[in-house]
């Protein structure tokens, strides 16, 4: 590779990241720009974040569109950070090769999308993939070639209706009389939740228990400086302390205890369920417990939170009271070992001192990793926190 000659590529931010979508450049093709400069936007399974220049110099190449989603380590742009002639560009990036080989690679029949030049079996007779002003990435472009789908014909599913390689894929396997069905692909961050939701349920061993929980007492204390989430999840936090085999992961090669106790909230987002990371509970007072949920659900709708945010604890709580949801069972999020489900608060007809009354009841259901917690270790746990709420 040429010495003046630096590669942009999709970084490898997390140890589960296998790919990312490119949400758009930061500086125009034939920039200058410094090291450490911001870049370009690429969207992971959990996040959006925005790549530095590794390097000075200018920007000479720009090898991907918004909308493409490339394998960590793939070719995304070049940096010159010295004179470069158009010729040492293109021979860079035809020669450049990923640290894994296998990045570039179309999974399904071994062709290589992302090289400079591509051997076609074009039909005789298939119509040109005229480009003109159709809205595609290269990719597509090349494999509407390859499969002779004119993409004139074809309803981008991207970002601003961008035609991508799904997209063709979809159009060449309709019969020819048949409309282009408009199937949504899933983005990084559900397939990512796809993926592991599966690999739970399929690799841990769940049970549940379910309590009816006396609210009434936290339900009195509830106010600006003290949110209903906030007064659950300090009850939670002195639950984990004093039963420390909930608060663990579990490894293949042995049970995690955890130090300290921090806690997952889980929250819906127009872009999929997110679970920010809350830390030290146990150590946090009710007005900061209640700023710092506001805060993370917040950035978590608006896309902000950082991989930091997102780091897992020992514990996760779910609620869907709000959305008058009874009670529910969640799936445990591997390697943690238990994870909370919260329903709406309701009103229970009683009797006290031979009169009707109405107390405030809650029902919590807790999901349950068998392998390292058993049905009794879950039911004192849920008594433990039942008594923090009633009390």
């Amino acid at each position: 590779m040429a010495a003046n000659l630096y590669p942009i590529t999709v970084p490898k931010w997390g140890i589960e990241m296998q790919e990312g979508t490119i949400t758009g450049w930061q500086v125009a093709l034939g920039a200058s720009v410094d090291k450490g400069d911001e870049l370009i936007d690429i969207e992971t399974d959990k996040i959006v974040n925005t790549m530095e220049a590794p390097v000075a110099g200018v920007v000479c190449r720009q090898l991907v569109d918004e909308g493409e989603t490339l394998k960590v380590g793939e070719l995304l742009g070049v940096i010159a950070t010295d004179t470069a002639s158009d010729d040492e560009i293109d021979a860079f990036v035809r020669d450049y090769v990923p640290a894994d080989a296998s990045f570039g690679i179309d999974e399904e029949d071994g062709v290589d999308m992302h090289a400079e030049t591509v051997v076609l079996d074009v039909p005789a007779d298939a119509p040109p993939a005229d480009e003109g002003n159709v809205r595609a990435s290269p990719v597509a472009k090349r494999l509407a070639k390859q499969l002779g789908v004119d993409l004139k014909t074809v309803t981008g599913t991207g970002r601003n209706g961008r035609i991508s390689k799904e997209d063709v894929e979809a159009a060449a396997a309709q019969p020819k009389d048949a409309p282009v069905s408009n199937v949504e692909p899933m983005s990084s961050r559900r397939q990512t939740i796809a993926r592991r939701l599966v690999a739970s349920k399929q690799d841990i061993p769940h049970y549940y228990l379910t309590r009816t929980v006396d609210i009434g007492p936290a339900m009195a204390k509830k106010s600006e400086q003290a949110s209903l989430n906030a007064l659950i999840l300090k009850a939670v936090a002195s639950a984990l302390k004093a039963h420390p085999a909930v608060n663990a992961h579990v490894h293949a090669e042995g049970i995690e205890r955890r130090a300290t106790v921090d806690i997952n909230m889980a929250v819906d987002t127009d872009q999929g369920l997110s679970a920010p990371l809350i830390r030290n509970v146990d150590t946090l007072d009710l007005a900061s417990l209640t700023t710092t949920i506001a805060d993370l659900g917040e950035r978590a709708r608006a896309n902000t939170l950082t991989a930091d945010d997102l780091e897992l604890g020992g514990f996760t709580v779910s609620n869907l009271g709000a959305l008058g949801i009874e009670s529910f069972t969640a799936i445990i999020n591997p390697p943690q070992a238990a994870i909370l489900a919260i329903g709406a608060v309701y009103r229970e007809p009683v009797l006290k001192d031979g009169e009707i009354a109405e107390d405030l009841k809650i029902r919590m259901t807790m999901s349950c990793d068998h392998r390292i917690i058993d049905g009794a270790d879950g039911a004192r746990f849920l008594k433990t926190l039942a008594d923090e709420l009633a009390n």
